[in-house]
């Protein structure tokens, strides 16, 4: 039986309901809605501040020696104004919810989700500094996977049950097909054989698939890298906390030949990763690596960044360092080099001269998979403003999913038309980089 009429309302809500069930990535990271602005509306740029938690190093034997408390914020700017817009008539608003989500909001949202999917995969990949697997090969077996999850322990990750890995499609063919005669539990073979694909609680994660898991390109290089003590390095710090900074480094190609691309992975000779609670080496001394950010608002000293440009044409997605003459290059990186202090990550600053090599061959296309624990990258909405004088107009939002989506709907004389338009205000940003891991494909 029909509605007399849809109310703004039920569009709304419908559509945020649509919106929860359509994210993939983005339905398995930390989502903070800010409630800051439920009243008088939020505009593009505005910032939301979420909070880090202390660390204390402790103190051994019986006398008194307290510690500074540092609780850090991570800012996530909300940069990115995403809407679809459409126009239904009055006879479509006399429809059934079903039959108006089907014609109407289904389509309208899939293309929201997707966008907000899509962004997050890059965001995602982009902050993650820890990978494994080889760049331009298919991870296969269970080895990558299991690498991805000592890495996490490495970096004290809990093994709480929010664990999740994100693949694309032919990766996720890999390794449902190199683990298909293995010993695994029947449940747990039962799913992988008869919906083709990975399952939860498998190898210490849940388990993914979707098709916006970027493929990205592994920089041009060339010449022989190096740290290097001329300059100023921001990223160095004997003590504190920093999210990133910028890194002075000489020996590439000379005349501007040599370049990195904006998510190239790379190690520092004799950089080591740290336990963030004991501050000692991992492993058999694992290399800590860094990550390559896009130099918005960093100055460099040397090189050249060439960014590239989401469709709006102002938000950097991207780009590409590119050497001096000489062969200097100030790049920014992430995580920063902390040496000493509450939150130590490397057992010691690069000296001068220290080599860096970078992870994959120049030019090598791979799909960049994603494990981590829930918490690694945050997705921030805010409620719009609802302007006045329209036909109708309504938003929808919710705490615990962590959405905020806009409808407005206005008369036009010129054309005799109602156009109506769907909107969500957002923005990512890594809350812990260390509680994720890049699986290369």
């Amino acid at each position: 039986m029909s509605n007399t009429l849809l109310t703004v309302s039920k569009i709304t809500n419908e559509m945020l309901m649509v919106l929860e069930n359509e994210c993939v990535l983005v339905g398995q990271i930390c989502r903070d809605y800010d409630d800051q602005f439920a009243v008088t509306g939020a505009k593009i740029g505005a910032v939301v501040n979420v909070r880090k938690p202390a660390r204390f190093k402790g103190t051994l034997g019986p006398g008194l020696n307290v510690e500074d408390f540092n609780e850090t914020s991570i800012p996530v700017a909300l940069t990115k104004q995403f809407h679809v817009d459409t126009q239904f008539t009055t006879a479509d608003l006399a429809l059934s919810l079903d039959e108006f989500s089907d014609r109407v909001v289904k389509p309208v949202v899939a293309t929201i989700a997707n966008k907000l999917d899509f962004d997050g995969a890059v965001a995602g990949y982009q902050a993650i500094a820890n990978t494994v697997g080889v760049p331009g090969s298919s991870p296969t077996g269970a080895l990558p996977w299991l690498q991805a999850g000592a890495l996490l322990d490495s970096e004290a990750v809990p093994r709480d049950g929010k664990r999740r890995i994100v693949m694309d499609p032919w990766s996720q063919a890999a390794t449902v097909d190199s683990l298909k005669g293995l010993f695994n539990p029947q449940g747990a073979l039962s799913n992988q054989w008869t919906k083709g694909q990975m399952g939860a609680n498998t190898l210490g994660f849940d388990w993914f698939m979707d098709q916006n898991v970027v493929s990205y390109t592994v920089g041009a290089q060339g010449g022989s890298p190096v740290f290097t003590t001329t300059g100023t390095s921001t990223a160095l710090l004997t003590t504190g906390w920093a999210d990133n900074g910028t890194l002075q480094t000489s020996g590439w190609t000379a005349a501007a030949a040599a370049r990195m691309n904006v998510g190239d992975v790379f190690t520092i000779a004799n950089v080591y990763l740290v336990n963030p609670q004991s501050r000692a080496p991992v492993g058999p001394n694992r290399l800590r690596q860094f990550v390559v950010r896009a130099a918005t608002g960093v100055s460099l000293t040397q090189g050249t960044f060439a960014p590239t440009f989401d469709v709006d044409g102002t938000t950097v997605t991207g780009g590409t360092y590119s050497s001096s003459g000489a062969g200097a290059l100030t790049i920014s990186i992430a995580p920063a080099i902390i040496s000493g202090g509450q939150f130590q990550n490397v057992n010691a600053a690069p000296i001068n001269n220290a080599a860096i090599t970078v992870l994959g061959t120049a030019g090598t296309v791979s799909p960049q998979c994603l494990a981590f624990h829930r918490n690694f990258l945050t997705l921030a909405t805010a409620d719009l403003p609802l302007p006045e004088g329209v036909h109708f107009a309504g938003r929808a939002s919710t705490k615990k999913g962590g959405y905020s989506i806009r409808i407005v709907r206005q008369y036009t004389i010129n054309n005799d038309s109602l156009p109506c338009r769907a909107d969500v205000l957002y923005g990512f940003s890594p809350l812990y980089r260390e509680l994720g891991t890049r699986v290369a494909g």
